[in-house]
């Protein structure tokens, strides 16, 4: 799976979230930016997207998020045949390919703390744009 940013695919109509902080005690003051990027299989139907965060300018971390059950991502990934854990697939973590170059449990933290239902409709928004485009 190839994971590209949604404003690359879609254009315009997509909006990257970025936000200020200070004086947390797990992060960094400046701002950050939540880039949504998503699978360019056409074929795969994995729901989920990854999001690069870039603090000032610099790519900081990679962080999962499925929107779908637990039980969605075990189906989805074959059942208990293949042995292969879901932990990481539902929710939000950080991906294994994440820089870290700030707290993943501060970057988590903020993350979750920001997530709701208007951002979550986003994601799925993109990820049904992006696959339409890539099907083209």
């Amino acid at each position: 799976m190839e994971f590209m940013p949604a404003g690359e695919i879609i254009g315009d109509a997509h909006q990257v979230r970025t936000i200020s902080v200070t004086q947390n005690s797990l992060l960094p003051d400046g701002e950050y930016s939540f880039v949504d990027m998503y699978c360019t299989d056409p074929e795969c139907d994995c729901r989920k997207t990854m999001i690069l965060v870039i603090h000032n300018g610099e790519p900081v971390s990679i962080i999962n998020y499925g929107w779908e059950s637990a039980k969605f991502y075990k189906n989805w990934m074959g059942g208990n045949k293949n042995n292969i854990p879901t932990t990481k697939m539902y929710g939000a973590s950080i991906d294994i390919t994440s820089p870290d170059l700030v707290s993943p449990d501060g970057m988590l933290a903020l993350f979750n703390r920001l997530l709701n239902d208007i951002w979550i409709a986003r994601f799925k928004q993109h990820y049904h744009e992006v696959k339409a485009a890539m099907s083209k």
